[in-house]
């Protein structure tokens, strides 16, 4: 650290300032840097802040608060000493207790001086200054305090010589004073002039001390101000005691001791001192819920910022207000004057952007024609000003500026009262700004729904109708929904009342087709909503639904008309050979065609059943026995396995289990599966069909450990006409409809199928039917349809 003689060529002196309180500590170092370019000053919020400041580089004086988290102010001294750039010229500790023993601690840490709060910056100011003097530095003009006014006395007397006597004394002491000579002019002047403090005699005509006391005390306006009451008789201990009980603050006897009466009085004006800023305070804070409630009633941003200025520029006694909205979808400025002629345009305050951002701080501009950002305009009767900025949840939504004729007018309390309001109105904004976006997407929505051409619905947790846009109107023909109440049952929506009910108990959005009274198929897709509730939205595929009709009849009149031909090709091709002999390439051309037509017979006869399946044709349902069907089915195709010398195993249920269904259509089902998996299984593969059921359903496997299905193509293999395209799949004929009516088939039936699969290792097929009940009977429990006798139960 520098000692004195090299202070003494320095240029500047560094001080730092500590304080827990940001805007304290800004305060602070904003009086001491105002002393002179030569004083720099650094300010931190935290001892580890402090720290982080210095870094290891010197400072002359320090300046910091006792009482402040993780680190107080006594550790800070003790660490800023052990610095590696040197112990500070000068150290100053400031706290608002004056506890037993701390005097001598900062004693031993070589603290120079220990301050009691409150303390004012200007006081401060002055002792910086005296330390620089001290240390020979450049001299620096301190800051002039404020000029106090006096305080003002009432003397109430109806002896003239002695209110002469104590004028006199109120003269030599530097109060000012007002005289009355009676109860009632003492009264009076109480109520115009609001002194500051009442000497009021006890012995009067008309109206005595006590009476004029005990109306004081009745008036709520000037009930507070302290009161002594004296007299030239000494009074009986039950008068004092009447006195003190009516409100008087002190009494004494005449003659009095003139030393003993002014420090009564300097006692009752300290008193009242702290009573008036704590009165002052109050009701500042009580405007706070008032100005609060006010702005919370404001939806819209302009009413908001146009409240928020009037009522900050009349709480604070500012001449001018302005607000800056930052927010880039509302940019808002706006001014809010007292009168006329405090008119004036307000500076860019983009010069002062940067700094807030940074700091997330508040700015007291003490005298803006010395500060150069404060570009002022001309005739600018500001001379003041205070900067709060207005930050949301997450970044800055703008500026509140006040402004005053006079310099040094914004104090901290001003500021911490401001940046209360602030962060009132900062809510408020975010809530305006927020209502406003939600308007707008709400405006939107309704537009959506007004004129979307499906039919939606909206039903709260109750199952009360909360919303239905025109086109779910115009569904009801013979009675009137109405909201807030339950769609009733038996007005032709018990189908879609139905889905509703069902997507409520599991949770999980429902899809499926209601047909409408009117004859009109639409497709209904539910929706659970966070609240609770679920929506509908019902979209018209009647048109789509016929089209697909006529397209299904066009195949199936199509299908049936080419079966005639392909069984006269067949035919005929079968005939040749009976005609006469045939030599070798004629035999190779009649199997040919014998071929083709079977091929071409073979896909005439997957497209009925597709057909069938689409146009849901009349079924002949009945209870299925399922264990019976497979053996049929393995039965018919376990030549084909031989051929490949594949093993064909079946895993029946140890009891007969049925199905409600066609029979024709089932035994195509798993036809086509069975037939599947031994076109795609290699030579000496094995394909094994099992049957698992639980108290519902019944679950068929057909496993294989063929050529598989590609990832990519397993999310298509139910789709019409759809093949796997690659080299070992494209050497098996097919013509890309057996799945598909498995698919069909299956959900015909209040089932469904999945696959599973993977490349070069083979397929698994799983389908599931509703069973239905019946009696437990012994069947094996596995059957091995590689030797064709055990295929025949």
């Amino acid at each position: 650290m520098e000692n004195h003689d090299s202070l003494k060529a320095s240029n500047s002196i560094r001080i730092l300032v500590v304080d827990d309180h940001p805007a304290t500590a800004a305060t602070l170092a904003r009086a001491i840097s105002q002393m002179g370019t030569e004083v720099n000053v650094i300010s931190a919020c935290s001892g580890s802040e402090a720290l982080e400041r210095v870094a290891g580089n010197s400072v002359d004086m320090l300046i910091t608060d006792m009482m402040m988290p993780g680190m107080n102010g006594l550790e800070l001294i003790e660490k800023i000493q052990s610095n590696s750039g040197g112990r500070p010229t000068h150290t100053i500790l400031i706290t608002a207790y004056d506890v037993p023993g701390l005097k001598e601690t900062a004693r031993r840490l070589k603290v120079d001086e220990t301050i009691i709060k409150p303390v004012r910056p200007e006081r401060i100011c002055q002792i910086v200054g005296n330390v620089m003097k001290s240390i020979g530095h450049a001299p620096i003009t301190v800051p002039a305090a404020e000029e106090i006014e006096p305080f003002k006395i009432l003397i109430v007397d109806d002896m003239p010589d002695n209110v002469t006597l104590l004028s006199r004394y109120m003269n030599s002491e530097g109060y000012s004073y007002i005289s009355a000579f009676n109860g009632a002019e003492a009264l009076e002047k109480t109520r115009t002039e609001m002194p500051d403090l009442i000497l009021l005699d006890v012995n009067m005509p008309d109206k005595d001390g006590f009476a004029v006391l005990k109306e004081i005390r009745a008036d709520p306006v000037i009930e507070h101000i302290p009161v002594i009451i004296f007299t030239a008789a000494r009074l009986h201990p039950d008068q004092i005691q009447a006195g003190l009980n009516l409100g008087a603050d002190d009494y004494i006897t005449k003659p009095f001791d003139r030393r003993e009466l002014f420090a009564r009085i300097r006692a009752k004006l300290r008193t009242k001192s702290f009573e008036d800023a704590i009165r002052r305070r109050n009701r500042q804070l009580s405007m706070l819920p008032e100005i609060g409630k006010e702005l919370s009633a404001r939806l819209d941003i302009n009413e908001l910022t146009s409240v928020v200025l009037r009522r900050t520029v009349e709480t604070l006694g500012a001449i001018m207000g302005h607000i800056v909205v930052l927010d880039p979808h509302h940019p808002l400025e706006k001014t809010y004057s007292t009168s006329a002629s405090t008119q004036s345009d307000c500076p860019n305050f983009e010069n002062f952007m940067k700094e807030i951002n940074e700091t997330r701080e508040s700015l007291i501009l003490d005298d803006v024609h010395n500060e150069p950002r404060w570009q002022s305009v001309i005739n600018d009767p500001t001379r003041s000003a205070v900067i709060v900025p207005m930050f949301g949840r997450q970044h800055l939504l703008g500026l509140l500026v006040l402004a005053h004729e006079k310099i040094h007018y914004f104090q901290l309390e001003h500021l911490l009262l401001l940046q209360a309001i602030a962060s009132q109105a900062a809510i408020a904004m975010e809530n305006a700004l927020l209502y406003e976006d939600v308007a707008k997407q709400q405006k939107r929505l309704s537009a959506v729904l007004q004129n979307a051409d499906e039919a939606i619905f909206m039903f709260d947790a109750d199952g009360n109708l909360s919303l239905l846009n025109p086109a779910g109107e115009d569904l009801f023909t013979d009675f009137n929904a109405i909201l807030n109440r339950p769609l009733e049952a038996g007005h032709g929506c018990d189908a879609l009342l139905k889905m509703l009910e069902e997507a409520r108990l599991s949770g999980l959005s429902k899809t499926g087709e209601i047909t409408w009274p009117d004859q009109r198929t639409f497709m209904a897709l539910i929706t659970s909503i966070e609240s609770g509730g679920l929506v509908a939205i019902l979209q018209d595929v009647t048109r789509f639904k016929n089209i697909e009709r006529v397209k299904n009849e066009f195949i199936a009149t199509a299908s049936h008309d080419l079966k005639n031909p392909i069984t006269a090709i067949v035919g005929f091709s079968e005939l040749l050979s009976q005609a006469g002999p045939l030599n070798d390439v004629q035999m190779r051309f009649m199997q040919r065609i014998q071929n083709a037509a079977a091929s071409m017979s073979e896909l005439v006869q997957s497209m009925m059943h597709l057909v069938q399946s689409d146009l849901n044709t009349a079924q002949n349902h009945e209870p299925v026995e399922v264990t019976e069907l497979l053996v049929d089915v393995i039965d018919e195709f376990n030549p084909q396995a031989e051929v490949k010398e594949q093993a064909l195993q079946f895993h029946p249920l140890d009891f007969p289990e049925h199905v409600n269904g066609d029979r024709l259509q089932l035994k195509q089902l798993f036809r086509n599966l069975v037939g599947n998996a031994i076109k795609y299984t290699q030579q000496g593969g094995h394909i094994i069909v099992s049957m698992n059921m639980n108290r519902e359903n019944i679950q068929v496997d057909v496993r294989d450990n063929g050529l598989g299905i590609p990832a990519a193509d397993l999310p298509f293999i139910f789709d019409r006409f759809y093949r796997v395209r690659d080299g070992e799949h494209n050497k098996v004929e097919g013509n890309g409809l057996g799945l598909a009516i498995v698919k069909a088939i299956a959900e015909q039936h209040g089932g469904q199928v999945k696959v599973e699969s993977e490349m070069s290792k083979g397929s698994r097929f799983i389908v599931t039917l509703p069973c239905i009940a019946t009696t437990k009977e012994s069947i094996p429990s596995i059957i091995d349809f590689s030797n064709h006798e055990e295929a025949k139960i």
